[in-house]
């Protein structure tokens, strides 16, 4: 049994991963603000911490004892809010882990896994894009989570072991659904369960990797086990890129909706990035892990889940 801080953990993958944690025998020490996230989506049992990482001295509350392990998710994740406010951004995403892996060197906790992003690649040159290629951040978002890898590079030179996830299009049953800022799946979800037109800014060309929530938290596991990793860096995708159109599509007919059911095309940010597709092959060879739920089946999930949610407020 490990003894494992969780950051983040109230909210959509968060919560996920804290629950397989309890449910795998380990000991959970939850930390979220709760800014996006849920109290009520922290598992029972799981000693609970409400702590701003944005705050220069959040390190100092953390509760004693020794630590095998630190799983930080807490973030500020929308691209859209990080253009609003990047000095935020920073603190909340950058600061926060690189104060997480001071405190693990100063308490020899041994292991340090980090939710990184899709978003620090940019618009990439090739597709399938591999954790080899360029990088090229076109947010405030990307930078901080490019930041962060960065601050753990320096940090695993003097014993930190750490692994970061770029993470692509996660989805999911439990996402956030009243967070209209964030997740493309659960935004145009939330819009179609409430009878309103979908509005989606971009071209419906643009193009995401879709990846099931249970898929990538069974690539945290896999990990986590382990003392080490033979890469720093692994992407977390399906490796098949989904057209914005396919994905309204597939939501339509998940929750029984009408073909033509209303969009409305709406300019682009200057930060978004126009398609993305994810090379796995690395978590392939050296985590033996697959994602084995494609896009169909998890919206599918993910609907029944949505509309059990909604047949239980009415």
């Amino acid at each position: 049994m490990m003894r494992i801080l969780v950051t983040g953990a109230a909210g959509f993958i968060g919560s996920h991963l804290a629950l397989r944690l309890v449910r795998e025998g380990h000991e959970v020490v939850a930390v979220d603000n709760l800014s996006t996230g849920r109290r009520e989506n922290i598992p029972t049992g799981v000693e609970f911490l409400q702590l701003d990482l944005a705050a220069s001295d959040f390190v100092k509350a953390l509760p004693g004892g020794r630590f095998d392990a630190v799983c930080h998710l807490a973030a500020q994740s929308s691209g859209e809010i990080s253009g609003e406010d990047p000095v935020y951004d920073v603190r909340a995403n950058a600061l926060s882990t690189l104060q997480l892996s001071r405190w693990c060197l100063r308490n020899r906790t041994p292991r340090f896994l980090y939710a990184s992003s899709m978003a620090v690649y940019g618009d990439p040159a090739r597709l399938p894009v591999a954790e080899t290629d360029a990088c090229s951040p076109l947010s405030f978002y990307g930078i901080s989570k490019m930041s962060s890898e960065h601050f753990l590079r320096l940090a695993a030179r003097e014993g930190l072991s750490t692994t970061s996830f770029r993470m692509f299009s996660v989805y999911g049953p439990g996402q956030n659904l009243e967070n209209l800022r964030q997740g493309m799946v659960s935004i145009y979800m939330a819009y179609m369960l409430k009878g309103q037109e979908v509005p989606v800014k971009g071209s419906l060309q643009r193009f995401r990797d879709f990846i099931y929530i249970d898929d990538v938290v069974e690539a945290w596991l896999k990990a986590l086990i382990a003392p080490s990793t033979k890469s720093p860096v692994y992407n977390l995708g399906s490796g098949r890129g989904t057209t914005v159109q396919e994905l309204l599509s597939t939501l339509k007919w998940a929750l029984q909706l009408p073909p033509d059911y209303p969009v409305k095309e709406l300019p682009g940010s200057r930060s978004d990035q126009f398609g993305l597709r994810a090379n796995i092959q690395r978590a392939g060879s050296e985590l033996d892990w697959r994602p084995t739920t494609d896009l169909v089946s998890g919206l599918q999930r993910m609907s029944e889940w949505a509309l059990s949610m909604l047949e239980g407020i009415r």
